[in-house]
């Protein structure tokens, strides 16, 4: 850490840090800390323990998101209470990002909202151009589903239709 990063987190002088260097710290760990980081790391396992770290961090950190949203509702803070929540959702996004795709079960991804869909949905009724009847059959059949999919996640978000 820095004089000045010591001198602000222990409210401690900047001469008393230099004196303290000067008579406590031994020559080989001034050495050390002169010379930098050690270079012979081994950087898998060095990503392994920070990020088990990390993830202990970060559920510490959320229970205490969640005791302050429990104090925000009990004093009727609204704006205190959104500030949190929109903490605790950064958390539990990194959270996620952090240990990957926790999905258990089927992912259900709707095809409807894919630029590829939209694509193959006009060049579909383009091609039935040539027979009005079937064009017609097909576009109803293709709202009907479409309409169903929106219904569906408006309704249920997360649920895994059936």
């Amino acid at each position: 850490m820095s004089v000045t990063a010591l001198h602000r987190r222990y409210k401690v002088s900047t001469d008393a840090i230099y004196r303290h260097q000067r008579a406590h710290l031994p020559p080989q760990l001034r050495a050390k800390l002169l010379a930098g980081p050690d270079t012979a790391i081994d950087i898998d396992r060095l990503k392994e323990t920070e990020s088990q770290s990390l993830l202990a961090n970060l559920i510490a950190l959320r229970h205490r998101l969640f005791a302050s949203m429990d104090v925000a509702e009990e004093a009727g803070d609204s704006s205190m209470a959104a500030r949190v929540a929109g903490q605790i959702h950064k958390n539990l996004e990194l959270t996620g990002r952090l240990l990957g795709d926790l999905a258990t079960g089927t992912t259900i991804t709707n095809v409807t909202v894919l630029p590829q869909y939209v694509h193959l949905r006009v060049e579909l009724v383009r091609a039935l151009a040539p027979f009005p009847e079937a064009r017609q059959a097909v576009a109803a059949v293709l709202h009907t589903v479409e309409h169903d999919a929106a219904e569906t996640m408006v309704r249920q978000p997360f649920a895994v239709p059936a």
